[in-house]
């Protein structure tokens, strides 16, 4: 392969990517809904695959963040090939108290990922503190 045809793959990847974030795909939306046991946080973006959507729990904080990777294949796929990762989507939200953030669940269903942050068992939520007497 001629070394011009390495700079048009390489340009036409770039001006791809390119019209993808000046507006050639559609921004990620985020709903937030409460049901009776848990609160459902629903992420969409026309045309991103499910695997570019991201779910961390980083301490108390969720993150939720997408990323458009594009990969440069002038190489075919060998090492010398180039990967650039750009977040199109993030979030850094803050789990509350009465979620059980052990149980924090993601699915993916029909092109857009749920979050799911179940509610912890009443009992947990309250209980009283006995004042030790120190003297």
């Amino acid at each position: 392969m001629k070394a011009i045809d390495h700079v048009f793959k390489g340009t036409g990847g770039q001006i791809d990517l390119l019209n993808t974030l000046y507006g050639g795909s559609s921004q990620t939306t985020m709903n937030v809904a409460r049901e009776d046991d848990r609160l459902v946080i629903t992420m969409s973006a026309p045309g991103v695959r499910a695997s570019a959507f991201n779910v961390l729990v980083e301490g108390n904080k969720l993150v939720l963040y997408t990323l458009l990777i594009s990969q440069s294949s002038y190489q075919d796929g060998d090492e010398n090939s180039q990967r650039l990762a750009v977040p199109m989507f993030l979030r850094v939200l803050d789990i509350p108290t009465f979620v059980d953030a052990d149980q924090i669940e993601a699915v993916h269903e029909q092109g857009k990922v749920m979050v799911m942050l179940p509610f912890k068992d009443e009992e947990h939520l309250h209980r009283r503190i006995d004042i030790k007497d120190l003297f």
